[in-house]
């Protein structure tokens, strides 16, 4: 407490030029970093330096810092696969047009699933998109039978085009795959557009492997 009393002038230069720094650097978690500990800096200030410590300004400096903590954390959500299972990070690998905040907004509204099933039926609607990490996939197309090896949507066509399916798709073996629901994944598409844009780069990426193998 000696060594803040004395130095009190030194925490406020600190903490200031902190602030200053900050509103220079054009990366947001570095400036939220920065602020965040200028924050802390004057917290001690309030706290040890005057007789009685400034409680009105601890109080708001703590509420400042909390919103900034929120935010710095929310950023870092955006940057990184933190939190995340290990097939939801093998997924966000795959999905690699995305940024890992997107691709969390992707997750929100997905449905995983283990078991074998039929997912589309040719020339039938299609009110889902599949994604197939795992398992076996076999596909039936206007009278011919062929495999495609897992790492692969199921139901782009439909989903891209607005038709019905043009295949039939059956996962089996020990499967691991998720889906979105139309409505839901075209409105989250209008409301963030950088997501329709990444999404519909892998779907024409997908398609056109998909006629090279087909």
């Amino acid at each position: 407490m000696d060594f803040i009393l004395n130095n009190a002038a030194v925490l406020v230069h600190m903490a200031s030029l902190l602030y200053v720094i900050a509103f220079l650097v054009r990366d947001q978690l570095m400036l939220r970093i920065l602020v965040l500990i200028a924050t802390l800096l004057y917290i001690g200030y309030y706290y040890f330096v005057p007789e009685i410590p400034l409680w009105d300004a601890i109080f708001w400096s703590l509420v400042l810092g909390a919103a900034n903590l929120y935010v710095t954390v929310r950023i870092l959500l955006q940057r990184t696969t933190f939190n995340m299972t290990g097939a939801e990070k093998r997924l966000c690998d795959r999905f690699d047009t995305m940024t890992p905040g997107e691709f969390r907004r992707m997750l929100k509204i997905a449905h995983w699933d283990h078991r074998e099933a039929i997912l589309t039926q040719e020339n039938e609607p299609v009110d889902r998109l599949y994604y197939v990490l795992n398992g076996t996939v076999d596909v039936e197309k206007q009278g011919r039978s062929f495999a495609l090896e897992a790492g692969v949507f199921i139901g782009e066509v439909a989903y891209f085009l607005k038709r019905d399916a043009s295949a039939t798709v059956k996962v089996s073996g020990i499967p691991n795959y998720v889906y979105w629901e139309r409505d839901e994944l075209q409105k989250l598409e209008q409301k963030n557009p950088s997501i329709r844009v990444a999404l519909h780069s892998l779907l024409n990426t997908d398609m056109a492997t998909k006629v090279a193998v087909s």
